[in-house]
């Protein structure tokens, strides 16, 4: 069985369904959390999200490291990997 990838799509589907980012405000994986005008508590939502969707925790110390949507991708891509 293919290991799953997080995609853009996935990314922001969490911004738009979970969080409540305005769908048309989330366009590039390169945009930080900030210009999207999320806080600390928002990325505390993404990352309760992720583990409840693929079942890992994203320490405090990883997430420090982790500003825009394409961070987010890669390391969630990286942690899948990890798992698979």
């Amino acid at each position: 069985m293919a290991a799953r990838e997080f995609t853009f799509e996935d990314a922001k589907n969490i911004l738009v369904n979970r969080i409540g980012v305005p769908e048309d405000s989330v366009n590039d994986p390169s945009q930080s959390f900030e210009d999207l005008g999320l806080d600390s508590l928002a990325f505390v939502e993404i990352q309760l999200a992720m583990q409840q969707e693929y079942g890992f925790t994203i320490p405090d110390e990883d997430a420090e490291h982790i500003t825009s949507i394409g961070e987010a991708i890669e390391y969630t891509n990286r942690r899948l990997s990890e798992e698979g």
